[in-house]
């Protein structure tokens, strides 16, 4: 909405005599902010709740869990944890991509480094602390506020559009247009129109954006966040698959639909921070064998302590390697301490 700066604002004229004007009419963003307060206050809360209950209902089902997890298989949560570290590979190159789109020089090292040194803001209370990193260190590099705001508004809507499309197509295809399947069919849908018209939405935000190299861009970035949610999901599917009481549920793909499914309902769900306990409770629902679904809510929120071992994984290496390379520059002759000297022939 633009505001005319040629000539002063009209002085508004005074209200009728004998008629008090409402509070909301004499503070207009007085609802909002109420509204704003409620949410922030709902997210806070609904996250012990949420941990507590899953606590709760793991304490009940203690005996079938350490079964459970006892007879887990090693390989298969390995893979977990690598394909999760991938996962912190592939982000810096969506925002690469983006921001190359929107007519900026930033290379892929630099939003590595950015996306990995803020890691730890991911389990900061509230859900958003990593992407309010990131949009800081992005900022000081000279990025506008305008085209940070438009990867903030392409990273969220496009992940879950396509996530919507790929988890809905899945579990559409196995269940049929029933039930679970019809739901998920009309995501998938939805997904699809967002996806492709989300280049002109775009537009409103920066008026050049579906011309140029933006249309490549917006292309490459449908195709890494396409190859991130099959990661992600791959990656779901080897740890569900790694409990063999719960293998037989449902094949490695039809898994993967419900991961992104799963995701994008607690991604929906604005009153639960990264989705937790709404994804684990729709993900059992759609999964659970015969177990009950307090049981396997709980053997689900588990996968965010895989998540966690892969973040800190990466978290370390960010840390380290770059220290290394910078010691072996300053000390180039620390490569051939010990080695015994080569002779001419």
């Amino acid at each position: 909405m633009s505001i005319d700066r040629s000539t002063p604002r009209e002085p508004k004229p005074p209200a009728t005599a004998g008629v008090e004007a409402a509070p909301d009419e004499t503070r207009p963003g007085l609802s909002h902010r109420r509204r704003s307060r409620a949410l922030r206050v709902t997210r806070l809360l609904f996250t012990p709740v949420a941990i507590l209950f899953l606590l709760y209902f793991g304490w009940q089902s203690r005996s079938e869990l350490m079964t459970l997890f006892a007879s887990a298989r090693p390989v298969h949560l390995l893979i977990a944890i690598l394909a999760w570290s991938m996962m912190n590979l592939l982000g810096p190159l969506l925002a690469t991509v983006v921001f190359r789109g929107l007519g900026y020089d930033i290379g892929y090292s630099e939003a590595a480094r950015i996306h990995i040194k803020n890691l730890p803001a991911r389990y900061l209370p509230g859900g958003i602390w990593h992407t309010v990193g990131r949009i800081v260190d992005y900022r000081r590099t000279g990025i506008e506020n305008r085209d940070l705001a438009t990867f903030v508004f392409l990273e969220s809507i496009l992940g879950l559009a396509i996530a919507l499309v790929i988890g809905g197509s899945l579990i559409g295809w196995f269940r049929g247009l029933q039930g679970w399947g019809m739901v998920v069919t009309a995501g998938a849908a939805t997904g699809l129109v967002i996806t492709l018209l989300l280049p002109f939405l775009g537009r409103l935000r920066a008026p050049d954006y579906v011309t140029g190299r933006t249309i490549p861009a917006y292309v490459a970035a449908v195709t890494i966040v396409a190859l991130s949610w099959c990661v992600a999901a791959g990656g779901f599917s080897a740890f569900v698959l790694a409990f063999p009481d719960l293998s037989p549920v449902a094949s490695p793909l039809e898994l993967a639909g419900v991961y992104l499914v799963s995701w994008a309902v607690g991604f929906v769900a604005v009153f639960a921070p990264q989705g937790i306990g709404v994804f684990e409770l729709v993900a059992a629902e759609m999964i659970r064998g015969s177990y009950s679904l307090a049981n396997t809510a709980v053997l689900l929120a588990t996968l965010r302590l895989v998540i966690l071992v892969a973040d800190s994984v990466v978290w370390t290496c960010g840390l380290l390697v770059p220290r290394l390379i910078a010691w072996k520059r300053t000390n180039p002759r620390s490569a051939h301490v010990g080695r015994p000297p080569s002779r001419r022939t």
